[in-house]
């Protein structure tokens, strides 16, 4: 590959995929429900799977009323690159509602990092989960 290439071809993917990520938030859908991330200032929350199934943007879960699992993946900030760590966890919970607004929000105390499940008056409504984390 010709050094012309080994710089555009990088570039062109990087700009579709924060293209991706660029655009505007969907409506929820008043028969599901809508998960929002929130997370601390050092790292990148982002949406995995919903039971199992890879969903096509990170930034949310919209779910059906009911039983669900929700797959997370957190991105922590290192000093240096290599410093940089990926976690995962996971959360459940039995009574999402249609129409219904819930946070997911990661907090940290040192090392440490869990997630916790919010309604919309912010009252917590699902476990602390710890992240299982490793350095990337």
């Amino acid at each position: 590959m010709n050094s012309k290439w080994r710089v555009t071809l990088p570039l062109i993917s990087l700009l579709g995929v924060l293209g991706g990520c660029a655009g505007p938030m969907p409506k929820p859908d008043p028969q599901d429900s809508w998960v929002s991330l929130r997370e601390e200032p050092d790292s990148v929350l982002m949406a995995g799977d919903l039971d199992g199934k890879r969903l096509n943007d990170g930034r949310y879960f919209e779910v059906p009323p009911g039983k669900h699992r929700l797959d997370l993946t957190l991105i922590i900030d290192g000093v240096g690159d290599d410093d940089e760590r990926n976690c995962q966890a996971s959360v459940r919970f039995d009574q999402f509602k249609a129409g219904g607004h819930y946070r997911l929000e990661e907090t940290s105390l040192g090392q440490d990092y869990e997630v916790k499940l919010e309604d919309s008056k912010g009252k917590q409504i699902g476990k602390q989960v710890a992240f299982t984390c490793l350095p990337s």
